[in-house]
C-alpha cells in the first residue's frame, strides 16, 4: 500500500481565503470549527497531508453554511507534509507509521464523533482527502457510529477495503486514482444491505487533489468541478442525516 505517484509529486496551490469558521480546541487537539454549533448533522473531516490548507476550510465553511456543523481536527498537530517531502519514499513511509497512522488518529475519530453528537448532532459523517480517505475506510470498519463516509481523491484504499465497511460510502477518485479498483469495489459494495446508498463517481478530468489542497481554484474549471464534488457530498449526506 504506497501513495499514488500524483500524490507524491504534486505540490499544493498557493490560495487566499478569510475563513468564516473559529479555531478552538478538542481535549489537546487544534480544530477548526464550521456551521451552526447544535445541527442535527455533524461532519468529521481529515484533511490530506497539507493540513490546514485554505481550500479545505474554505470546503468546511460551505458545508457549515449549508446546515451542517463541520470539525476539522489538525491530526498532524501542526506538522503537515511539505513540498520538499514530496517523492520521498521513506519520508512517507515514516509518515504512515507515525503521525500518518491510524493508531494516531483513531482517538481523534472516537472524541471528535463523541464531541459533536455532545453538540447536537444526532447523525455523524465523515470526509476524507487523500490519506484522509485511507482513514475514512478504516474508520467505516473498525468503528461504529458513523452513517457514512466519502473519500475524495483517496490514496491508499485498497479493493480489499470496499467489502469491510460497515455503513454506506461515496468514492470521487480524480484520473490518478485506480478506476477499475473502484469500480470491482462497488460492485461488492452494492451486494450490502446498505449498497443502494453507495455511491461512486469519478473525476476523470481532473488530477489528484483538485478537491483539496492541490486544487487551483483560480482556474475557473477546476473551481467548477471542485463545486461539482461539494454537491455531491452535500447530497449523499443529506440522503444520509435526516434534517
Amino acid at each position: 500500500m504506497s501513495f499514488p505517484s500524483a500524490c507524491c509529486n504534486t505540490p499544493p496551490v498557493v490560495a487566499n481565503y478569510t475563513t468564516k469558521g473559529e479555531y478552538g480546541k478538542l481535549g489537546d487537539l487544534d480544530c477548526y470549527f464550521a456551521g451552526k454549533k447544535g445541527s442535527k448533522r455533524g461532519l468529521f473531516v481529515n484533511y490530506d497531508v497539507f493540513a490546514f490548507h485554505p481550500n479545505v476550510l474554505q470546503l468546511c465553511d460551505i458545508l457549515g453554511s449549508l446546515g451542517f456543523y463541520v470539525l476539522l481536527p489538525d491530526l498532524l498537530r501542526g506538522v503537515p507534509l511539505t513540498m520538499p517531502d514530496l517523492g520521498k519514499p521513506k519520508v512517507l513511509e515514516a509518515f504512515m507509521q507515525n503521525a500518518g497512522s491510524w493508531e494516531t488518529s483513531k482517538g481523534a475519530y472516537v472524541q471528535g464523533q463523541e464531541y459533536l453528537r455532545n453538540s447536537g448532532a444526532t447523525s455523524v459523517g465523515i470526509i476524507g482527502f487523500c490519506w484522509g480517505g485511507r482513514h475514512v475506510a478504516t474508520a467505516l470498519e473498525k468503528l461504529d457510529g458513523f452513517v457514512g463516509g466519502a473519500i475524495v481523491h483517496p490514496a491508499m484504499v485498497t479493493s480489499d477495503d470496499f467489502g469491510k465497511v460497515k455503513a454506506p460510502l461515496m468514492a470521487l477518485p480524480s484520473k490518478d486514482e485506480d478506476m477499475e479498483m473502484f469500480k470491482n469495489g462497488f460492485a461488492e459494495l452494492k451486494t450490502k444491505p446498505f449498497g443502494a446508498q453507495c455511491r461512486l463517481e469519478s473525476f476523470e478530468d481532473m488530477t489528484h487533489g483538485f478537491c483539496g489542497a492541490r486544487g487551483d481554484w483560480s482556474d475557473p474549471v477546476v473551481a467548477k468541478r471542485a463545486n461539482d464534488a461539494i454537491q455531491l457530498l452535500v447530497t449523499f449526506f443529506n440522503d444520509l442525516m435526516p434534517n
